[in-house]
């Protein structure tokens, strides 16, 4: 008798493709969020409604990627409510795009989409960062869905359509970023940063960086601005060279070799840290993980 098929959300390899498809809509949403925020501005209101369709398909569509990524009721109630918002909202734009309140209304249910989400993230959890958060999202959409309705002699159509692609371009590079780094464990890595020499060695270099970046823009005519010795200072420390500013004095010079010598070593100190933490802290995983998979064939020997 063959087997039936059944997928195992819980394997490594479904999550990962999970994810990639996740980070793929997501860069899909910012794309044609910006694009139609171009149409927008030179006054092409039917091609900005056309990639907001775009982009409220896609959002729809993600909405079922984030659920099968949690599989849980309270997910699924989220799926299903945000689905049905960013399918009407992508309608309502596409098929009424002409009239003048439009706009204003779609851009005001789409905020009113992220405050249901920020909801749903509430109930889940119960926090005071989380709840501090949240609530702030909350009044902070709440007061612009609120505001795209406030008549305005110099508003234009198109321009609450450039709030709504703006929001949704915020939206979909917060999730790339949360897509890329996933796995990072962030807090994790905060508290390596912080409990080894790793924090003094950070801000020793960002003191250089802000100390060099003043000289830099005293003794440089290429550098005349202090935003302008960072982003030198920037691009000397991290080694990628722009080539956009140059020194020409020899304390600029004198200054550069030292910050970029300096960068190197900062660079090869923190990545060799987290390196062996992460290296550790992986294989203690693995063997907890080893043990876990032989206690459940001991299990299932013993039925």
């Amino acid at each position: 008798m063959a087997k039936k098929f059944k997928i195992n959300f819980d394997s490594d390899i479904v999550r990962i493709i999970l994810i990639v498809i996740g980070s793929v809509f997501s860069t899909l949403v910012l794309v044609f969020s910006v694009l139609s925020m171009s149409e927008a501005q030179v006054g092409n209101v039917n091609g900005a409604a056309n990639y907001l369709l775009a982009v409220f398909i896609v959002l729809a569509v993600t909405r079922l990627f984030t659920y099968l990524r949690d599989r849980s009721l309270l997910s699924f109630y989220r799926f299903i409510i945000l689905f049905i918002f960013n399918v009407a909202i992508g309608i309502m734009v596409s098929f009424g795009h002409k009239n003048l309140y439009l706009f204003p209304l779609c851009g005001a249910l789409y905020c009113l989409t992220i405050v249901i989400s920020r909801l749903f993230k509430l109930v889940r959890n119960h926090s005071v960062r989380s709840i501090v958060f949240n609530a702030i999202l909350i009044t902070l959409f709440t007061l612009l869905a609120l505001g795209l309705f406030i008549p305005n002699d110099a508003m234009k159509i198109g321009d609450p359509i450039v709030v709504i692609c703006l929001i949704a371009a915020i939206s979909a590079f917060i999730e790339v970023i949360s897509n890329a780094t996933r796995q990072l464990k962030l807090n994790v890595l905060l508290k390596i940063v912080v409990r080894t020499f790793a924090l003094e060695i950070l801000l020793g270099m960002l003191t250089l960086m802000v100390a060099f970046s003043l000289i830099f823009m005293l003794y440089e005519q290429d550098i005349a601005t202090f935003g302008e010795g960072l982003w030198y200072s920037f691009a000397v420390v991290t080694t990628i060279g722009f080539g956009d500013y140059t020194t020409k004095t020899l304390v600029g010079r004198v200054l550069t070799v030292f910050l970029g010598m300096y960068g190197i070593v900062v660079v090869a100190v923190i990545t060799s840290i987290i390196v062996n933490f992460y290296n550790e802290t992986a294989g203690k995983n693995d063997s907890k993980r080893i043990q876990d998979i032989k206690d459940e064939q001991e299990k299932k020997k013993k039925k």
